[in-house]
């Protein structure tokens, strides 16, 4: 996300994100904070997804909420915040926050990260990783050695295709350089995931299509519609063919599931207020 930050103070996975062993076992609110590294008081950390049930939840902090201090620690960045926020005890903090109605102040608890990893359908993989419930133990090897860039990739606009009315499966696909096959890449909570489709899938066929050989824009094509349709995408999983057949879904509404939006071509989150829509601004390109 450039130079943006954004602190997974609860697990809120729409794509493979890697922990530490020490990230999961520590105490969390329950809230999702976004922000720039370095920021000043006019772009404060904001609360992007505050779960549902959580001590942020009961505590009243509502999504899009502006952090301002955290345990007396004023004006702080989403660095810090990450720092004060995420802890190896269950010690209740104050928060205090500027919302709708103007500045309020909560006391927040704590929950085990991985207990809510664990109820979003996730569990702790050897390598300190999170994945899904039901991967395997050679899954999970495979996925972690996955530690360079794709040659290209399709729907890469934030996991998203640039024409937010396409349907598509709600994942966007790695292509590398051959022999390799595709592979299934940054995957939101969508129409693929929900059928079973695991990141780092390698594709076999698409609608009983393969990929292999095709244009970048024959391959959007390929993965995407101008109008609701049914996908049969067969994947192999370290040498099991599985097929899962799902209804696409519309960019524009997995984003907004995701708590997505576009701005200025990137994916931000949907409820960064108008006033703080600058902080998220693309840094210009040096000369």
């Amino acid at each position: 996300m450039s130079k943006l930050f954004t602190v997974a103070i609860l697990c809120c996975l729409s794509s493979s994100l890697i922990l530490s062993q020490e990230t999961a076992t520590e105490y969390v609110t329950g809230m999702t904070a976004i922000g720039r590294p370095g920021s000043d008081a006019s772009c404060p950390p904001i609360a992007w997804i505050v779960t549902p049930n959580t001590p942020a939840a009961k505590a009243g902090i509502n999504p899009g909420d502006r952090i301002l201090a955290i345990d007396g620690h004023r004006g702080v960045d989403i660095v810090q915040a990450r720092t004060l926020l995420r802890t190896t005890d269950s010690k209740p903090s104050t928060i205090e926050l500027e919302g709708e109605h103007g500045p309020y102040t909560v006391t927040v608890g704590r929950i085990r990260g991985l207990l809510l990893y664990e109820k979003e359908g996730w569990k702790l993989g050897p390598d300190g990783g999170l994945y899904p419930k039901n991967a395997t133990e050679a899954e999970m090897r495979r996925v972690s050695k996955i530690t360079v860039e794709p040659a290209d990739k399709v729907f890469n606009v934030g996991h998203y295709p640039a024409n937010m009315d396409l349907y598509y499966p709600g994942f966007e696909v790695f292509v590398w350089k051959e022999p390799q096959p595709m592979t299934v890449g940054g995957i939101e909570d969508g129409p693929g995931r929900e059928a079973g489709v695991h990141y780092g899938d390698a594709i076999v066929s698409v609608n009983g299509l393969s990929p292999r050989g095709k244009s970048m824009a024959e391959l959007e094509q390929l993965f995407s519609s101008p109008k609701p349709a049914t996908m049969t995408l067969v994947i192999d999983r370290d040498g099991t063919a599985m097929t899962f057949a799902f209804e696409l879904g519309r960019a524009s509404d997995v984003a907004e599931a995701n708590h997505k939006r576009r701005y200025n071509g990137r994916m931000i989150p949907s409820v960064i207020p108008p006033a703080y829509l600058h902080c998220f601004d693309a840094p210009p390109k040096p000369h």
